[in-house]
């Protein structure tokens, strides 16, 4: 079994996600379980979002909510099609007008925006992307299940920044996943995870590739990729400093200082 992670670029749209498909199908003899990022700037768009909420502006907060729906279903249609869509459109449509009410019905009560209230925020750009990741692996012949990563990643309750019950997590995953890969390519958020009591966490920025590292653990995967539309790992940040070569091999160490 592997872990292949795709990260936000990869996702971007229609195209991008069709690519995606292709990729997994390659590796399917080593049974992947595919874990995503959101699509594209979602997570950015989300933040703002939370942050147009938190100033009261909730016509502007739901304006974003409104477009980012719109991108969503738009790029699906690309790569799903027929009563899939469908289902697929209603599932999304059901997702975004709960935030959206959430959203009105914090302001409107003038309840202070809280941390959980911004994760269920953040969060969605992980719950829709993988729910039409797994659609589309579907319509292009792949057997695949998604997976609500909250069902198998237990946090502590510090919203925004939450830490991962490695253990708990662990035995969570090594139960539920070896049984749904025995015949299906699993697919899930990264980013996300849960409470004890239930309540939508967030591992903060970065934390997708996080998750793909928890759940290669969880599994005892003999891989996890991390894909990304750049060449590998750089001597530097090439937006910061020009000039910066590509690292044929790096340590843990060396990562860890980079």
């Amino acid at each position: 079994m592997i872990v292949m992670k795709f990260g936000g670029s990869s996702l971007e749209s229609g195209e991008a996600i069709h690519r995606v498909t292709q990729i997994v199908k390659s590796e399917l003899a080593r049974k992947p379980v595919v874990v995503v990022s959101a699509m594209g700037k979602t997570t950015n768009r989300l933040l703002d979002l939370a942050a147009e909420a938190e100033r009261g502006h909730s016509y502007f907060a739901w304006q974003i909510l409104k477009e980012l729906q719109e991108y969503h279903l738009e790029e699906a249609s690309k790569v799903v099609s027929g009563g899939a869509l469908d289902s697929l459109g209603d599932s999304l449509h059901r997702q975004f007008t709960q935030l959206c009410r959430l959203i009105f019905e914090t302001s409107d009560d003038g309840k202070e925006f809280t941390p959980a209230l911004k994760d269920e925020v953040a969060s969605l750009g992980e719950r829709v992307s993988s729910e039409i990741m797994a659609a589309a692996m579907q319509a292009a012949g792949i057997n695949s299940f998604h997976l609500d990563s909250r069902k198998v990643i237990l946090t502590d309750d510090k919203h925004t920044q939450a830490t991962p019950q490695y253990w708990e997590t662990y035995a969570k995953l090594r139960r539920v996943i070896p049984v749904l890969a025995a015949d299906r390519t699993v697919v899930m958020g990264g980013f996300i995870g849960a409470t004890a009591s239930g309540a939508t966490t967030t591992l903060g920025r970065g934390g997708s590739d996080l998750s793909a590292s928890i759940v290669g653990a969880g599994v005892s995967a003999e891989e996890i990729q991390i894909w990304t539309d750049v060449d590998g790992m750089l001597s530097c940040d090439p937006r910061v400093l020009q000039g910066g070569y590509r690292l044929k091999c790096l340590s843990y160490d060396e990562a860890t200082a980079m």
